[in-house]
């Protein structure tokens, strides 16, 4: 189901207002910079409080207090299902640095606060999410690394290839030479 931007406003300044805090994580970080006007997929979230993992029942009591459907991702952190005024059903994923999710502490907290709907939030940068899709580097992250390519081959999106390396230097030395060699194969200057 599609949702606006005011929808996503409405949703990140709930949860701020709920008590959570948090770093917006996914691919809505590139849409933001695309300026898209409806979104498709969920909102994943770097979730700084409460612990989804340890304080998995204030998620609980927050998902019965508003209403919304509570069940868990991919890797058993919470899940909600929340719907917004406008009627549309909103995903919200919330994660933690657990088994192989890990984004370094360094790019959270150097996060930078976007204004979204008027609503301040922290922001990965589109840099930020490259590197973390090449890292996780499933064939669905790959695809969208091709595709965010195609954006910046357009000029629809810029980035700081500056930043793409230091990213690159904050990620687990295992991992650099295949991130590295991933971002390469696409067409990334790494």
């Amino acid at each position: 189901m599609t949702y606006t931007l005011s929808d996503l406003a409405w949703v990140l300044k709930t949860l701020s207002d709920s008590g959570f805090k948090f770093v917006l994580i996914g691919s809505t970080v590139v849409d933001l910079e695309l300026r898209v006007k409806k979104f498709e997929d969920d909102i994943d979230l770097f979730a700084l409080e409460p612990s989804p993992l340890i304080e998995e029942d204030v998620y609980r009591s927050k998902a019965e207090e508003h209403g919304w459907t509570m069940s868990q991702t991919s890797l058993g952190t919470p899940k909600f299902i929340i719907r917004v005024p406008s009627g549309s059903e909103v995903v919200v994923e919330f994660y933690e640095n657990i088994h192989d999710f890990y984004i370094p502490i360094e790019l959270l907290d150097e996060a930078p606060y976007k204004s979204i709907g008027g609503v301040k939030v922290k922001t990965l940068r589109p840099e930020d999410y490259i590197v973390l899709k090449a890292k996780a580097g499933r064939e669905i992250d790959i695809e969208d690394l091709r595709i965010i390519k195609e954006y910046i081959d357009s000029g629809k999106l810029r980035i700081n290839e500056r930043v793409l390396k230091k990213d690159i230097s904050l990620m687990p030395e295992e991992d650099k030479p295949l991130i590295v060699r991933r971002l390469k194969s696409i067409g990334f200057r790494v």
